[in-house]
């Protein structure tokens, strides 16, 4: 468990969650944001729009799933809930918007309104005023990009009040509390969240996510998902 949560902190700090897809990021952040589980359902999900979009080139950027309506009938079979596509494309299209205006590849967009946002102004960012995106999904995206912060979803909540006494009156204070809790016993903020899910999911040995090599065009007939055990 704790070789897997060192390895989603590496991908997430590295920019390698999704093999680097930074399109994959933010789909697995929208399926998420409904909270679906996230092994049984958003990975296969998020697998299921790399094979049909991803790969051939369909959806493959944040411009083109810019260009898709939350209505689209083809996302629609991928997950059929128009709330989970308003929160791909609407931010997809704020995150194109960004890549254009200051030159940057698709991660880099995502990773430098990951560093620019703020979480007690949450409500007031171009991605926190879209219907859908909550604080926590805010904060997911953030951590997918590379910055290593927290989010305040109810098991990690629970797991580090129970076994850590670490309470707060609101989320955004629970946020700076575990920032502070992170520097104390010297372990990130991401590693921290990583080894709360894997502890708490029923994952068992079951499959995790792409890599870089299963993403990467030259590797495309070699669709493998490597497994964190």
């Amino acid at each position: 468990m704790l070789e897997g949560a060192r390895e989603g902190e590496r991908r997430c700090l590295e920019g390698k969650r999704w093999g680097g897809s930074a399109v994959l990021m933010l789909v697995d952040a929208a399926l998420d944001s409904i909270g679906l589980n996230y092994f049984n359902i958003v990975v296969p999900r998020v697998r299921k729009f790399w094979e049909e979009f991803v790969r051939t080139g369909e959806i493959d950027s944040f411009e083109k799933l810019a260009e898709r309506s939350p209505d689209d009938t083809s996302l629609l079979k991928i997950m059929k809930n128009r709330r989970v596509w308003n929160v791909a494309v609407s931010a997809s299209r704020v995150f194109n918007a960004l890549k254009e205006r200051e030159c940057l590849s698709d991660f880099e967009a995502l990773r430098r309104w990951a560093e620019r946002a703020e979480p007690e102004k949450w409500r007031e960012d171009e991605i926190g005023r879209i219907k859908g995106v909550g604080l926590v999904t805010f904060q997911y995206l953030r951590m997918q990009a590379g910055v290593d912060t927290t989010m305040p979803d109810k098991v990690i909540k629970r797991v580090l009040s129970e076994e850590f006494g670490i309470n707060a009156g609101d989320d955004i204070a629970f946020i700076r509390e575990v920032e502070r809790f992170s520097k104390e016993i010297g372990y990130s903020q991401i590693f921290i969240c990583w080894a709360i899910w894997l502890h708490e999911s029923d994952k068992g040995k079951g499959e995790w996510e792409l890599t870089e090599k299963d993403v990467h065009p030259a590797h495309q007939n070699s669709f493998r998902l490597r497994s964190m055990r």
